[in-house]
């Protein structure tokens, strides 16, 4: 068991920490802005010259993009930063039902949207590094014999990658992925998480960059909520946390004594 302080807050003893990925521990939104990019002039594509001005427009604000952006960042509320995979396909392919096109059509079509790779030399796992501090501070968890948990809207794939990659796979005891039932947001993805890792949700801390992460944690009963910012450069909204944070830097790890 260990304790987490953030500033003058201190929570625990806690017997693990569960963390989302993106936006928290890894440093995404490059990549899921180029991603939601790609995928809006690929749909363009797929579409005749007159419905590409209404389609643009549905597909910016359903991706988190904006005309008036420019190069401010992605919203991190939007579905390319918070929602999962398959979630994001049905998104697509209801902005292109709205300029006309029947169901099956616009779903065969956000299919080849979604299948087109960003960068056929780069992987994923390669193109979004952990955040500041979050290696020292996963070893840190490691050295304490504390277990740590990822719960993403990621597939299992893509969080092994970002593990191996980053020489960080021995630091997580387990991950769930948004391609495994439950899924989150769902409460019982985080009941399954804590039950994997053999400990009750309310010896857990869950840190999470979304709202709907830390509504996830309050109902399965998760003892100490923390909402995390500094994966952005819009800061997300949140409410409903125990303590908020921007900089993993700003965390202390304590043995339980």
């Amino acid at each position: 068991m260990a304790w987490l302080q953030i500033g003058p807050q201190r929570f625990g003893p806690l017997r693990a920490i569960l963390f989302d990925k993106d936006g928290t521990l890894a440093n995404s939104e490059a990549f899921l802005m180029a991603m939601a990019q790609a995928r809006l002039a690929t749909a363009l594509e797929q579409v005749p010259m007159g419905l590409r001005p209404q389609l643009v427009d549905l597909l910016q604000r359903a991706y988190g993009l904006s005309a008036g952006q420019g190069g401010s960042g992605l919203d991190p509320g939007g579905a390319t930063a918070v929602a999962s995979a398959g979630h994001n396909l049905i998104s697509t392919a209801t902005c292109l039902t709205q300029v006309g096109l029947s169901w099956s059509e616009a779903l065969a079509k956000a299919q080849t949207i979604h299948a087109q790779p960003l960068d056929d030399h780069l992987s994923r796992a390669q193109l979004t590094p952990p955040l500041p501090g979050v290696q020292q501070l996963l070893r840190r968890a490691q050295d304490l014999g504390l277990p740590c948990g990822i719960i993403s809207g990621d597939c299992r794939q893509g969080i092994a990658g970002f593990l191996q990659h980053w020489n960080l796979d021995n630091a997580i005891t387990v991950f769930r992925g948004g391609d495994q039932l439950p899924a989150k947001p769902a409460a019982q993805a985080a009941l399954h998480l804590c039950r994997d890792l053999g400990v009750t949700p309310q010896d857990c801390l869950l840190c999470g960059d979304s709202a709907q992460d830390l509504a996830m944690a309050r109902a399965a009963g998760v003892g100490a909520v923390v909402g995390y910012t500094g994966g952005w450069r819009t800061h997300p909204r949140l409410h409903g946390f125990d303590a908020l944070l921007a900089d993993w830097g700003a965390v202390t790890l304590m043995a339980s004594t």
